[in-house]
């Protein structure tokens, strides 16, 4: 399995625990608790306000609005991230593209916060979403190339990624150490061809 599947299948498992809190917690009995489990876990990553949160069958997801438009973003963002290599986005240097999307989310906290402006389901939703997809076009590719670099070097440690370099080195060294020092010191003792100056008769002493 590749890194980006990997990714994906994590990401995919990460919504839907999301979507499923709200759903096990209104079936009760074992369920309701394993809901409780869920909505104690997510807390640790969102404040989790009702009125910032998205319901199903009267009960709210594990997560606010903005975060989970941040997850799902981030999950089609590895689906399509094929697809978005070749877009004008790839192109963006890392921390450009991400201080990018950080900027719509940063207006819509700190001037709702300042009382300039009323952060909507929408505004939350819309803001959350780009910072995703942001993140997405970024940590896929490093993921990807982090991954390679790793199995480069646990190849390398395994030895089977040098056996080419070695034998190319023992069909270089099939000759004795005797006999290298003898081609050297031959060498040594061999005019250079470009101080060598053949005797020539001149054409006056032929004639």
């Amino acid at each position: 399995m590749t890194p980006r599947r990997v990714l994906l299948v994590a990401a995919l498992l990460w919504c839907v625990a999301t979507v499923a809190t709200p759903l096990l917690a209104s079936l009760g009995g074992v369920a309701s608790g394993a809901a409780s489990f869920l909505y104690e876990f997510f807390s640790r990553v969102c404040h989790q306000f009702d009125s910032r949160s998205f319901h199903i069958a009267g009960h709210k997801f594990a997560v606010c609005i903005r975060c989970f438009a941040i997850y799902t973003s981030f999950l089609l963002g590895i689906v399509f991230s094929p697809l978005l290599s070749r877009t004008k986005i790839a192109a963006i240097p890392s921390s450009r593209l991400l201080v990018a999307s950080l900027i719509p989310m940063g207006l819509d906290v700190g001037l709702a916060t300042l009382g300039f402006h009323d952060s909507t389901a929408a505004t939350r939703l819309i803001t959350g979403f780009l910072f995703g997809l942001a993140l997405s076009v970024v940590l896929v590719p490093i993921l990807e190339e982090v991954s390679f670099s790793l199995f480069q070097q646990l190849l390398a440690v395994l030895g089977l990624g040098s056996h080419v370099e070695q034998d190319g080195l023992l069909s270089i060294g099939d000759e004795s150490p005797d006999s290298n020092l003898r081609n050297l010191s031959s060498e040594k003792n061999l005019p250079h061809l470009s101080n060598h100056k053949p005797n020539r008769t001149s054409y006056a002493t032929k004639t």
